[in-house]
């Protein structure tokens, strides 16, 4: 997989021209670090004023073509417009060894949940495409909402459920994620540069990294077939308890921050959000959320007994080291929200929830 300094020097910005038409521009203004974040790494010697891994953007919220759009797949440029494009559906990206519960630099971003102690294991997994689409939200419905970011799955439509995730995935090549049983769908809303609001220019990711983690003095039950979940609040204008922004060589337990911070070319924008990890024990979806809880103190509220696996989704996209300002396709940067759907394979889950989050300390 093409590495995220080769993807910033490499690619161009391309902005919308006219009434729809493409040019291609130079690359952001070099230099900067932008603005004292506190970083945990030295730099890397990432290429100075490298540019964004940018998809034109024909407005707020959209994709060009003004629909929901499939993003070319391989590690190929589209013709006139040398942006770098993500790897073909089903590469796998260098992440982490998804068997190793350790958490790398900037990851420990909830110290104080007990995830510390190893009870953990994460997933790593390639972007797939854009689209405005939402099966959960708006099933069956396209366009719906707004664009979002899609990783893992490489078959998630309108259409998609646990079952047809899993159904697609019984050979491991209908995925982009580490562990090639890992069909799930994860995504995000698009982040956009609304430098010039009228027309925004949206962020290509990198990758995700989810984690899957047992707080402490839980023992979790397995997700269900057909489990999904969505947290977040997109409609939120100021920091929220569960969902902020961050950059890639942070601090850990560095505070999250409700707009994304200027990063250094060498790191990621890291989109982060929390999941709730107690479960009805009846309903493995709802409409309304209602079938998942936050804990509370620790502990899970009696009408949300059953503890199921805490998810940590980070996305991350390229930076040029510049300060931007940012939005999602869904609104404010503020708003960042998350959507699961369960496409394991409802065994190899079970183990990886035994090995790693039920073990003996």
């Amino acid at each position: 997989m093409t590495s995220r300094n080769t993807k910033i020097t490499a690619a161009l910005v391309a902005v919308t021209v006219g009434a729809g038409g493409l040019a291609a521009a130079p690359l952001f203004a070099q230099g900067g670090h932008g603005g004292g974040h506190n970083h945990g790494s030295p730099s890397q010697g990432g290429a100075p004023g490298g540019g964004f891994g940018i998809q034109p953007g024909t407005g707020f919220g959209q994709v060009p073509g003004g629909g929901a759009g499939t993003q070319p797949g391989a590690g190929q440029q589209q013709p006139g417009l040398g942006v770098v494009q993500p790897a073909q559906p089903g590469a796998r990206p260098q992440g982490p060894d998804v068997t190793n519960p350790r958490v790398g630099p900037g990851g420990d971003t909830f110290l104080g949940e007990g995830i510390r102690r190893g009870r953990s294991f994460r997933v790593s997994c390639g972007f797939v495409k854009i689209g405005m689409f939402d099966p959960i939200v708006f099933p069956g419905q396209e366009p719906a909402g707004h664009d979002h970011q899609f990783f893992g799955a490489t078959t998630i439509s309108k259409d998609s459920t646990g079952a047809s995730l899993v159904a697609a995935n019984v050979n491991g090549d209908a995925t982009t994620c580490t562990r090639l049983r890992d069909g799930s769908a994860y995504w995000m809303p698009s982040l956009q540069v609304a430098d010039d609001p009228a027309n925004p220019v949206t962020v290509q990711p990198d990758e995700i990294r989810v984690r899957y983690a047992a707080p402490r003095g839980q023992r979790v039950r397995s997700f269900p077939a057909g489990f999904t979940i969505v947290a977040g609040d997109k409609g939120a204008t100021t920091l929220q308890a569960n969902a902020g922004w961050r950059c890639e060589f942070d601090r850990p337990g560095t505070p999250l921050e409700a707009s994304p911070p200027p990063c250094d070319t060498d790191e990621a924008i890291v989109g982060v959000v929390r999941f709730p990890n107690c479960w009805d024990g009846v309903n493995p979806t709802s409409p309304t959320q209602g079938h998942m809880a936050y804990r509370v103190n620790g502990t899970c509220p009696t009408t949300h007994p059953v503890a199921v696996p805490e998810l940590i989704e980070e996305v991350f996209w390229p930076s040029d080291g510049q300060d931007h300002a940012y939005q999602l396709s869904s609104g404010n940067a503020a708003g960042l929200h998350a959507d699961f759907i369960n496409g394991w394979d409802q065994r190899a889950l079970r183990n990886q929830v035994r090995r790693w989050l039920n073990r003996r300390a």
